[in-house]
């Protein structure tokens, strides 16, 4: 905006800030059936610390059918799954994990990653 101000004048803006389901293309292997949240110019993580039970991060997944909550902190509906114990890296066929009750994730900036001590922390997040 280019123009002269006077004294006392305001501007005023007003930027969308709402926390958003972000996927990747589906040509990148690696994120393949996964989301990501982005609120405003900030992507949002999941790290370890936050995760009920503590189980690692690779335990979680989220449900992008379901909005995400914003209330001072963002959180997404999800579940955290049991891996099933089998002969690494392949399985029987149709051995799946197991899924758990649903829980609440609580998401943090990405850049405060680790700020509370060590943890693990994922950005890219497996759907159910």
């Amino acid at each position: 905006m280019r123009r002269r101000f006077s004294v006392g004048e305001e501007i005023h803006l007003d930027l969308p800030v709402a926390p958003r389901w972000t996927a990747a293309d589906p040509r990148i292997d690696a994120v393949r059936g996964c989301v990501a949240v982005e609120r405003g110019p900030l992507v949002l993580c999941v790290e370890s610390t936050d995760i009920p039970g503590g189980p690692h991060v690779d335990h979680v997944r989220v449900d992008p059918d379901r909005p995400l909550r914003d209330d001072g902190a963002v959180t997404a509906s999800g579940v955290l799954v049991e891996h099933t114990d089998a002969a690494w890296p392949y399985g029987q066929a149709g051995q799946r994990d197991r899924a758990g009750a649903p829980v609440r994730i609580p998401l943090v900036p990405y850049h405060s990653w680790a700020a509370r001590g060590p943890s693990t922390m994922r950005v890219w997040l497996p759907t159910v």
